[in-house]
Order: C-alpha cells, then structure tokens, then sequence
C-alpha cells in the first residue's frame, strides 16, 4: 500500500511540474562534424530544467532509421533537428514521410539550417507545409543597417504577439541566415520579417531569392491538430555566444513550439432556450429565443488561466452561416472565462443545424466545439389562429361582408319573385 500510494505521488507530481500541454519526451538529432553540440548547450540545459527528457542521435552515429513508432504508439512528443551536413544520413534516419506522420500525429518539431546547407529531408518537409527555404548558397544581406556579415534584426519585425511580444527594443543576432518564402495558408504563423532594405545574396550567382520584406527568417506552423513546427534560418541564433541577445525571444519561441504557451482550451459549450429550459427538455422549433455561452482558458506553462478576447465568434450553421454572433464576456472564474450571445431567436426554417464556436487565431492553439440539434417546425396546433392576426381583420371583415350581401341577395330575390300578379286574357278575333 505505502509503494502505491507513493508511485502515485510521483505521478502526480509530475503532472503538477509538467510544462508543455502534450508532452517532454524529445528527440536531439544533430551533427557533430557541423555544428558541435556544444554550442547549444545554454538552451539544451534550460530545456533539461524544465523536465524535459531530451535524447540525442548524431546523424553521422548511424545509417539506419530512427524508430519514431513503436506500431502505432508515438514514441516522441518533438524532434529538434540542429543544423547538419549530412544530408543523406539524416534522409536516411527520419525520411520525409516519417516527419509528415510525425507532425500528422501531434508531434512538434524545431528545425534549423544555414546557408551552407538545407537537407533535402528539412525542404522537401517544409514545402509540404507551404514554406521554400532559399537554397544553398543565398545568404541574407542587409547593407543599411550593418556593415559586417553578422546579420543583426531589429524586434520591430516580430510578427506575432502570442509567439513573443516585448516592448523593448531588441536587436536579435542571427550571423549569416537564410530567408523563406511563404504561401498563403492560415496555418502558416509568420514570426519574424527580414528587414525591408535586406535581400538574398547568392555567392557567386546574380539571381536573389528574396528582396525586402517578402522573406522571413523565423517561421512557424500550426496544424489543425495544434502540432506545431518551427523554423530558423540561422545556425547561429541559438547559439550560446548569442544568448545574451537572443536568450529572451528564444526561450519564447521554444516554449511556444512545444506548446507551453499561447494554448487555449474551450470548456462548458451550452445553449438552451432563453428562460434556461434545456434542448432535452423541450426540442428547439422555428422561432424560439435561445442563448449559447462557451468558456475560455488559457495555459501560461503552469497552470490555466482565464483567456480574455473580444472577437470570439458564434456561428449557427444548417449550410451557411444563418448566423454569426461575437459574444460578449459573462462571468469568470479562476480557471475560465466565460462568454454569451445573449438571446437571439432561431431562423424561420426547420432541419438540421449546427451550434458551432470555431476560434482561429494566428498563434493561438485552434478551438473547434461544435454540437448538431434538429429544430422542428411548428405543429398543426401551433400556428397563430387567423384572428390572432391582427392584419388579417381587413380579409376577415370583406369575407364577412361578401356572405352578409349574398344573404341579402338571396333573400331579396326570393321575396319578390314569390309576388305574382293578376294577368288579363283575351281571345282574338279576326
């Protein structure tokens, strides 16, 4: 009894530390011949701190793949992949279609690449997702703003606020970088901009990937299963000689791709008729007033916390939208905030409709709750009787008029054809 109750401290105490709302366990692949492990040390050990189980595979240790499944079972909750050369060894451990089922599977992933180098594995992953690293050899250059290859970038190119948002002004280190172009997908969380007097410089050749703000060095990727992905350009941004000017915005971003932060949960999704009698109760039909009030809340990597917003929107759907409502904050707790729509009547048509909060916000975790109700239309007995109405008097009151004139009609012909009178006869004669 004393080993149960105690294993089940542990667990508990575990679950209580734990910082990241899908898991700790990680995967380290890195190259040792490229990029020294070392290097990376400073943040490694931050992650180790927070209870992180960190596992690391040089990719030039071995040439057969990395298990990631045992059958169906994840065996990793994210991958950071550091800056590597091999190429092909690193194809050959995590191929593409492995990263894909991976990410499909509510797994996060880090990667990183430089100039010299993107491994065909990382690219071809991340055009899947919408996002074209520049290739070998482009370099980001910026001549107006610093006269040395170290690239430095202003915080005033930081894109979204729910990934890092400061109020001071920061310059943040990236050495030589390279730049992506993006597609247009609501999934695609763009995070920080190249400078708009930057371009893509490629050694030796004339043409540039990028020119001005239409590059990014740091992007991110939210699945609709709110798996995340990030991506930096640099080798050197998390490198511990750049933490003094990076340390912030980095620990930010790891949080944030690890799902310790910007991740919101709904609770309590209701609805019922407006004096609170419940769908079981009494099913909804055409016209009844209703009211649907959702909770929010927030987790700030210990615990959650109410989530306060004011463009949450609710949606009554059959095909199309019938209606679209922002709902309003209501009440809250320590844990919840709560928000109605106040009432509103249901649409003159009967079927099958779906009451549904859909919350997409970029750099927030995608809320989707969504429940199905049939509303009915009105029985025999249920439609307004005809004087009830008060328009209808005018063709109630020309109904009547027309039976009293036909009864008048009636009457009065019947009376003076019954009258006969006396005719006078004659015989003629010739």
């Amino acid at each position: 009894m004393r080993i149960s109750w105690s294993f089940f401290c542990c667990v508990l105490l575990q679950a209580i530390l734990a910082v990241s709302t899908q898991g700790l366990k990680t995967l380290v692949l890195y190259d040792q011949s490229a990029e020294p492990l070392e290097d990376y040390s400073f943040y490694l050990k931050d992650l180790e701190e927070r209870d992180y189980k960190l596992e690391y595979l040089d990719v030039n240790s071995t040439s057969t793949a990395v298990d990631l499944y045992d059958k169906e079972l994840r065996l990793y909750d994210n991958i950071i992949i550091l800056p590597t050369k091999g190429g092909k060894n690193l194809a050959r451990q995590v191929p593409v279609n492995q990263l894909i089922k991976f990410f499909e599977n509510e797994g996060n992933i880090l990667c990183m690449s430089s100039p010299d180098a993107v491994p065909n594995t990382i690219r071809l992953f991340l055009n899947q997702l919408g996002i074209y690293p520049s290739p070998k050899g482009h370099v980001v250059r910026d001549y107006f703003s610093s006269s040395t290859d170290e690239l430095a970038i202003s915080s005033d190119y930081l894109l979204n606020k729910h990934v890092y948002n400061t109020e001071n002004d920061e310059q943040f280190v990236f050495g030589e970088s390279s730049a992506a172009l993006l597609e247009n997908r609501e999934q695609i969380v763009p995070i920080l901009n190249a400078p708009r007097t930057s371009f893509t410089e490629s050694k030796g050749k004339i043409n540039s990937w990028t020119s001005g703000s239409q590059g990014f060095l740091v992007v991110g990727f939210q699945n609709l299963n709110n798996a995340r992905l990030v991506w930096i350009g640099s080798s050197d941004f998390l490198k511990n000689k750049n933490q003094n000017s990076n340390q912030e915005f980095a620990k930010e971003l790891l949080k944030w791709t690890f799902n310790e932060k910007s991740v919101i949960k709904s609770v309590q999704a209701v609805h019922s008729h407006a004096d609170g009698t419940s769908y079981d109760e009494v099913p909804y039909k055409v016209k009844d007033d209703v009211v649907y009030s959702i909770g929010f809340s927030e987790w700030n990597g210990q615990k959650w916390v109410p989530h306060v917003a004011d463009d949450i929107q609710f949606e009554l759907r059959q095909v199309d939208p019938y209606y679209r409502i922002t709902m309003t904050p209501s009440e809250n707790d320590s844990e919840t905030q709560y928000y109605s729509t106040g009432k509103f009547m249901l649409p003159d048509r009967h079927g099958v409709f779906t009451f549904i909060t859909d919350y997409r916000k970029i750099g927030l975790s995608f809320i989707t709750d969504r429940d199905v109700k049939p509303i009915r239309h009105l029985a025999n007995d249920e439609y307004p009787r005809s004087w009830e109405i008060s328009n209808s008097w005018v063709y109630i009151s020309t109904i009547c008029g027309v039976i009293a004139a036909w009864i008048f009609f009636v009457v009065s012909f019947a009376t003076t054809s019954s009258v006969s009178k006396k005719l006078e006869t004659f015989k003629k004669t010739n």
